[in-house]
């Protein structure tokens, strides 16, 4: 049944259909089976009770005319669909108004309208949504002039104290359900808006290749906890490691190879490194570790048994087996380091001498 109402109400829709579109197809579509079925209501009191059927004839032409947005929609036709759908329902008000009197309330259907337009046309046809938006106004008045001057054109019958209560109730559920559809599929376009921000933030932040934190995302996280850490004297660390002889695998196995290299030593990274500590591709084969807590014996026991990890692994490559070290370096924050980029220039410099003194070993900058 649910799926039944679901395809009813979201006729017109595609997956390639907009969130914000959606929500007003699928008011559209919610609005006009809802009037349908309060018409058949009318239509069943009618004839229930009247001997004339007047009103039943009408209504039952209304209920048929207000499915025609309903169809545009079927047919992908959709600010057509809601410019019939207001025409439509502006002028069937007003019929029913002028045929029937103001003590059926039928005027007062003009007020929802408005608030449908704003909704329906509030970022398409430029200016003209305003001609919907306002045109209830004067019809409201017309039609407030017209009760004075004229009688209803047809006599209703025995039920005159009914109708009333009934299509004040329609307008309220119209209403309630404008608003709650319009509520319900904003809060759905906000959480979608929100969700793609959140994978927009997380692309910017993270190297494609590698799936670590990027160069930018890592800048950003040393001038963060520099200060914090400096404020607080509070403990910060950071390592830069490289992969040694990278070039030489891309020259003998292929830039595929490097790449895989790559990845693997990523992947071992995000394994054996805390959640505290920030990992990222800093460029090339360059890496760098930020270790926000803990002290200098338990940063260089970490590093030390994460070169060892690179040290062992062996990676697979077609029928190749390829071996791969890393070469490390370490600085600290001391009451002596002013700027970040002198802690960055520190590891940087213990990295130099790690790769000039044997490779793979780790160099500190204390």
């Amino acid at each position: 049944m649910k799926q039944i109402i679901k395809t009813i109400t979201e006729i017109g829709i595609t997956d390639d259909t907009d969130h914000w579109l959606s929500g007003k197809i699928k008011l559209v579509n919610i609005i006009s089976l809802v009037n349908f079925i309060f018409i058949l209501s009318m239509i069943f009191l009618d004839l229930l009770l009247n001997k004339t059927y007047n009103l039943s004839i009408i209504l039952l032409i209304i209920s048929f005319i207000m499915f025609i947005p309903y169809y545009l929609n079927y047919k992908k036709k959709y600010i057509a669909s809601r410019i019939a759908f207001l025409s439509l329902a502006y002028i069937s008000i007003c019929s029913l108004a002028v045929l029937f009197g103001k003590e059926f309330n039928f005027q007062y259907y003009l007020v929802p309208g408005v608030g449908m337009s704003l909704i329906f046309f509030r970022d398409e046809i430029g200016n003209k949504k305003w001609i919907f938006t306002f045109l209830g106004i004067p019809l409201w008045i017309f039609l407030e002039i017209w009760f004075v001057l004229y009688s209803p054109i047809i006599s209703v019958g025995k039920y005159i104290e009914v109708i009333p209560y009934f299509s004040t109730l329609l307008i309220f559920l119209t209403a309630i359900l404008m608003f709650g559809t319009f509520t319900h599929e904003s809060g759905k376009h906000l959480k979608n808006i929100s969700n793609m921000n959140k994978k927009l933030k997380k692309l910017a932040n993270i190297d494609p290749l590698t799936k670590l934190y990027n160069r930018r995302f890592m800048d950003e996280k040393i001038n963060y906890f520099f200060n914090l850490s400096k404020r607080n004297n509070g403990f910060l660390a950071m390592c830069i490691f490289d992969i040694d002889f990278f070039k030489k695998v891309n020259d003998t196995y292929g830039h595929d190879a490097g790449d895989k290299v790559l990845q693997t030593v990523s992947k071992l990274a995000k394994e054996n490194f805390r959640e505290t500590d920030f990992v990222g591709r800093i460029g090339g084969e360059e890496f760098c570790v930020i270790f926000t807590y803990g002290n200098i014996n338990s940063v260089k026991d970490a590093i030390e048994r994460f070169r060892k990890i690179i040290e062992n692994n062996r990676l697979k490559y077609e029928k190749n087996e390829i071996k791969t070290t890393a070469s490390f370096g370490i600085s600290y924050l001391t009451s002596d380091i002013k700027t970040q980029e002198q802690l960055y220039k520190n590891a940087d410099s213990a990295l130099y001498e790690a790769k000039n003194t044997g490779r793979n070993k780790i160099v500190d900058a204390i």
